[in-house]
């Protein structure tokens, strides 16, 4: 499987997940297969640190794009009543990419540790799209880039500790399924990973800026379609 067709599958599940929130209520099944989404967008901006002529550009494309998509992401939250959404996945792949700056720059361990962190908790307090979980899986796929069964097993271990841990501590909880309710789907994401298996370090179709619009733009028309299914 090219880049392309992980990236394709990746906008799909993403357009599936958001119809499921923005147009049918939250809908359990389209929610289920936008699962797939994440780990197929972080490992894509992983390997576009690998392989970018200069990532300075194409960070820079990633955060233009962030602040250009945050407009349609707020209108989205604000119509069903959330004023603070937070921001927007992009930003949590802009921090992601500054950390692959200094990964690219230095391979000394401590700075590594420390610029990872660092940036984690960035993502925590500005509340961006899947938090410090986001920037970190990211820094899997790319610091395991040149073997697929380490960045799988990693990334196993990262859903472990995000998602799988806060089921156990909470386990005593007499709302138990909805305290757990996202924490069960992201666990299902890790099905996205036998894509990530079967990739052949092709390139396939070059649209990479067809895609990059797609998020703004698909925001755009969610919110132009509740609001007309309303009116």
């Amino acid at each position: 499987m090219n880049l392309f067709s992980i990236k394709l599958i990746a906008v799909v599940a993403m357009a599936i997940d958001h119809l499921g929130i923005f147009v049918f209520n939250d809908n359990f099944y389209f929610r289920l297969i936008g699962r797939l989404a994440f780990p197929l967008f972080a490992w894509a901006i992983a390997n576009g640190g690998v392989y970018t002529k200069n990532i300075y550009k194409y960070l820079l494309r990633i955060f233009i794009l962030a602040i250009i998509s945050q407009v349609p992401y707020q209108l989205l939250f604000s119509y069903y009543g959330v004023d603070n959404p937070g921001l927007n996945i992009l930003f949590t792949f802009s921090l992601a990419l500054v950390g692959l700056i200094v990964f690219k720059k230095s391979r000394n361990i401590v700075l590594r540790i420390c610029s990872a962190t660092a940036l984690s908790l960035v993502a925590l307090v500005i509340n961006a799209d899947y938090g410090p979980f986001g920037v970190l899986a990211v820094f899997v796929f790319y610091l395991f880039f040149d073997s697929k069964v380490k960045q799988i097993l990693v990334y196993l271990l990262l859903v472990f500790a995000f998602f799988v841990t806060p089921i156990f501590v909470n386990k005593l909880a007499s709302n138990f399924f909805e305290v757990n309710y996202l924490n069960f789907m992201e666990i299902l994401s890790v099905i996205s990973l036998l894509f990530i298996a079967s990739y052949n370090n092709q390139i396939g179709y070059k649209m990479k800026y067809v895609l990059y619009i797609f998020y703004p733009l698909h925001l755009a028309l969610l919110y132009v379609i509740k609001v007309l299914l309303v009116s």
